[in-house]
């Protein structure tokens, strides 16, 4: 009996908690450069592949390579995606997750480099200019390793201000920030200026 029990309790979702899979819909997702954007099967998974740079350039500086979820405005919210690049070269390489957006040029987003400087490796907020800083702690940087599948994760409590990003290891951040200047808004992914794949792309909406 305690058995059957417990298995009905981890078949209900979380009360109070609505998942989201946007994957399930690619034509709710918008593009600045939809060709350089391609959808595919990988073992029944559908992938998201940024393959080439976007022929998009925003007004002001911000990533070059970012793909919205156009249905959905999220407030507070768990994002889990499992992530890898495509692309290395002797530049900083990135990927990139962003939300709260507002407009072309009112969102966060979280620049994941493998080093971290003055604009890499930063969570930035863009609010009708170029990006800025709001990074309260991070690491090193992002050891992103060639043909491997990483898990990121992204916590927005938006009441609160408080935003946590995460990188193979789910209990430790790598960036924080506290900023209470977007509330609410899309969820987008792609990069600034590199090239990568996302799978597995799950939103917890409290």
């Amino acid at each position: 009996m305690r058995l059957f029990l417990l298995s009905c309790l981890l078949a209900v979702p979380l009360l109070g908690a609505e998942v989201i899979r946007p994957f399930e819909t690619p034509g709710a997702w918008k593009f600045g450069d939809s060709a350089a954007w391609t959808w595919s099967q990988e073992k029944g998974t559908a992938v998201l592949t940024l393959h080439q740079q976007q022929a998009f350039k925003p007004t002001v500086r911000s990533p070059f390579n970012l793909a919205w979820f156009t249905t959905t405005e999220l407030k507070s919210f768990t994002l889990t995606v499992e992530a890898r690049l495509t692309k290395f070269d002797a530049g900083n390489n990135d990927l990139c997750i962003a939300f709260g957006r507002q407009d072309d040029t009112r969102f966060y987003y979280a620049h994941l480099g493998e080093k971290a400087d003055g604009v890499h490796h930063q969570l930035h907020l863009v609010d009708h200019a170029d990006r800025r800083a709001i990074t309260a702690t991070r690491t090193a940087g992002t050891p992103w390793k060639p043909d491997i599948w990483h898990r990121l994760k992204v916590v927005h409590d938006a009441v609160a201000g408080k935003i946590s990003v995460y990188f193979d290891d789910m209990n430790t951040s790598v960036l924080t920030a506290g900023d209470k200047t977007l509330t609410h808004g899309w969820i987008g992914l792609g990069s600034f200026d590199d090239l990568g794949q996302f799978r597995n792309l799950e939103i917890r909406r409290d």
